[in-house]
């Protein structure tokens, strides 16, 4: 199917365009959910859910956003639903590898920190230190600042697609990573001054 086609063919009931439909999108929705939950078979879970909602909603799909943009205002939605009811902000102990699009210089400051292409044994110690820091300071982010830091640099997702996804706008998605960016510099200044041996991170 082309997009246009299968989205008709979705709306019309067709179980199969949609089973096609999720084989091209599960991966990633897996890998949204679980950058949330911090564990994978809820994270399979929180992806069928999110999925099956989006079936049974389809009539109500106008096409003034991508199907996928849709899809993921609902897992997200699905994903926080999952966090108030287990009442905890678990965040996935990921490596370090956020994606540059669109960033902001202090947000590559505070990262690029880390990423060292050939650390010393100094080094190492203060990255797994401070990816452990990160992975904690996340966490604690109001749920707006969280849910746009995640959407955009860990998944990599466009601002514009992150106002679709949480109905804000674009502006508004701004200063939600712009304040996420401050709190998390704020939290991790400690290390991102440290000085460790061969110089400072």
């Amino acid at each position: 199917y082309k997009e246009e086609e299968m989205i008709a063919q979705i709306r019309a009931g067709d179980s199969g365009a949609f089973c096609e439909w999720v084989e091209k999108h599960k991966t990633k929705a897996v890998s949204v959910a679980y950058s949330f939950c911090a564990n994978y078979e809820d994270a399979k879970d929180i992806s069928q859910e999110a999925f099956i909602k989006t079936f049974k909603a389809m009539k109500h799909f106008r096409g003034s956003s991508k199907l996928y943009t849709w899809f993921y205002r609902i897992l997200v939605n699905v994903c926080k639903d999952y966090l108030r009811r287990k009442n905890r902000n678990r965040f996935i102990n990921f490596n370090i590898r956020f994606n540059s699009r669109e960033a902001t210089t202090g947000q590559q400051d505070i990262f690029e920190r880390i990423a060292s292409s050939d650390p010393t044994p100094g080094e190492q110690l203060l990255n797994k230190e401070l990816g452990e820091e990160l992975t904690s300071a996340i966490a604690s982010l109001p749920e707006k600042q969280r849910t746009a830091f995640i959407l955009k640099n860990i998944h990599g997702l466009s601002i514009k697609e992150i106002a679709e996804i949480t109905r804000s706008a674009v502006g508004t998605i701004k200063a939600n990573l712009f304040k996420a960016t401050a709190n998390l510099q704020s939290k991790l200044k400690i290390y991102t001054q440290a000085e460790i041996p061969g110089g400072v991170i």
